[in-house]
């Protein structure tokens, strides 16, 4: 056999060779259902079917051999399927396949062609609808993946909880997604701009089932719309008036505060009516009387005053504004939690002015008040120091030009 002759059969032999693998990895898309209409025969790797004008057409499918990955978005991104047989009706991926390849063994992410690695897919529409990406390790900026502020539903796919969050770098609310979503709520559809896998979360959680408490928060208050920290969690980390900002008014049922910090919790916004300090973990807000009740919070240091008039470790308190002088404090303006000191003890006009100004020196660490005045002309928020409350309606008046002394 001449060369010529052995070079031309070695050609034949690979197109042979190229022709089979062809047929091994084949797969027909139809326009229409139950593999009808226009029809397109794909044998490899296809990043947007625009290419052969068929994007977001097909509706059935037959696959000649092979498994075949099919995805939602161009480069096998959005929602992905692993099919290794015909299927009459796409479902939902219906007239949404844009790319699609065959299987290869060990292509990372889809041995086999078995489930992939834990991962969320948001959808920019409720219901699984819209634009959609998949998220498959921490996230920190959604902007960087064209994403932020536009998730609306979420899948979830793989073993894992993961969090979402309100802000960049997991900041603001966030909320815990351990199944698939169709309506994003709590305030966060449209608002997600972070996510990543919870890493301390259940059940490895420690104090979890078996332990007896929940994750505990860096700083801060995390809010649960659960008994026992189940459920949608918030994150606040700031004092905050209205939680309907975040979606969370009158929804959460327990809490933990983050170790050495105190925080007053209220039932109105502005930190105002029945408010409680609360440290630690709270199973559930009956036992304050604020479960499904709680509207804003705000952060206190360790010596704002308890119910009652007390105040832990003693009588002082965080009485701000003061100008210190050799054995005296002189405050033009004086403010407890962000309020003026109201010129009563209590509502109701219960011990006003002198008693008063006294408990305020007291609180500040000094022993009464030589000299004050009510502001009764301009209104101002103000504080009730024993009652441990705004006042909200009557005759509220400011303490001012206080002079305290030993």
């Amino acid at each position: 056999m001449t060369m010529k002759r052995l070079g031309q059969a070695a050609i034949g032999l690979l197109l042979t060779s190229l022709a089979g693998q062809a047929a091994a990895q084949s797969i027909i898309l139809y326009e229409d259902s139950n593999y009808r209409g226009r029809e397109v025969r794909v044998t490899g790797d296809v990043r947007n079917l625009d290419s052969v004008r068929f994007n977001d057409r097909a509706s059935s499918f037959r696959i000649v051999s092979g498994q075949w990955e099919l995805c939602q978005h161009d480069d096998y991104n959005g929602t992905c399927e692993i099919h290794g047989s015909d299927q009459a009706s796409m479902g939902r991926m219906n007239d949404q396949l844009t790319s699609l390849r065959p299987v290869a063994a060990g292509r990372p992410g889809r041995p086999g062609g078995g489930r992939g690695s834990p991962s969320l897919t948001f959808y920019s529409g409720p219901n699984y609808t819209g634009r959609s990406v998949v998220v498959t390790t921490s996230t920190p900026d959604f902007s960087r993946i064209g994403f932020n502020d536009q998730a609306r539903s979420v899948r979830h796919s793989g073993r894992g909880d993961w969090v979402a969050c309100q802000h960049a770098n997991f900041d603001g609310a966030c909320m815990v997604i351990d199944g698939d979503i169709a309506n994003i709520g709590g305030g966060m559809a449209g608002e997600i701009s972070s996510a990543e896998p919870d890493y301390a979360g259940r059940p490895r959680r420690p104090g979890r089932p078996g332990g007896g408490g929940g994750e505990w928060p860096r700083s801060g208050v995390f809010l649960y719309d659960g008994v026992n920290f189940e459920g949608q969690r918030v994150a606040v980390d700031a004092d905050i008036s209205n939680l309907s900002r975040m979606g969370f008014n009158d929804r959460a049922d327990s809490l933990i505060v983050a170790r050495g910090e105190s925080w007053i919790i209220c039932d109105d916004e502005g930190f105002t009516d029945s408010c409680q300090r609360v440290e630690g973990e709270v199973r559930d807000l009956t036992s304050l009387g604020l479960r499904n009740r709680l509207t804003s919070l705000r952060r206190v240091d360790d010596s704002w005053g308890g119910p009652g008039g007390g105040y832990p470790g003693g009588p002082r308190a965080d009485i701000r504004g003061g100008v210190r002088g050799v054995d005296s404090l002189f405050f033009p303006r004086p403010e407890i939690n962000g309020y003026a000191v109201d010129r009563c003890l209590g509502g109701y006009g219960a011990r006003c002015d002198q008693q008063a100004a006294d408990r305020m020196c007291q609180a500040a660490g000094l022993r009464r008040a030589e000299h004050f005045s009510v502001d009764r002309y301009n209104r101002a928020r103000t504080w009730y120091l024993e009652q441990n409350r705004a006042c909200t309606s009557g005759q509220c008046g400011a303490l001012v030009d206080v002079l305290c002394t030993d």
